[in-house]
């Protein structure tokens, strides 16, 4: 929709400007600049191995063995310990099997 919006702005038919596009990227190799300057980012907060590994200590413990991610994180919350989210718990659980 902005891509119409802007041709209209701007009074260019948007097959022209798509034409300009091709023409360009044919020419300078726009594309290929794009891919090589991408790449594949790691998250600010991903979980760290050791925190992984927490995790699993932490569900593998007697008081939580039989206890689901939704009422472990809680439990531990109410004593002041924060590791992961639960997503992150259930994430990591099944990762692990």
């Amino acid at each position: 929709a902005s891509y119409k919006k802007a041709c209209e702005i701007l009074d260019v038919d948007e097959r022209t400007v798509r034409r300009w596009r091709q023409q360009l990227r044919a020419a300078d190799g726009l594309e290929d600049r794009r891919r090589e300057s991408g790449g594949a980012r790691v998250p600010a907060n991903k979980l760290t191995e050791e925190e992984k590994a927490r995790i699993i200590e932490v569900c593998n413990r007697g008081e939580y063995q039989s206890s689901a991610p939704s009422r472990i994180v809680p439990r531990l919350a109410d004593t002041g310990v924060y590791i992961a989210s639960e997503s992150s718990f259930y994430r990591v659980l099944h990762e692990a099997n």
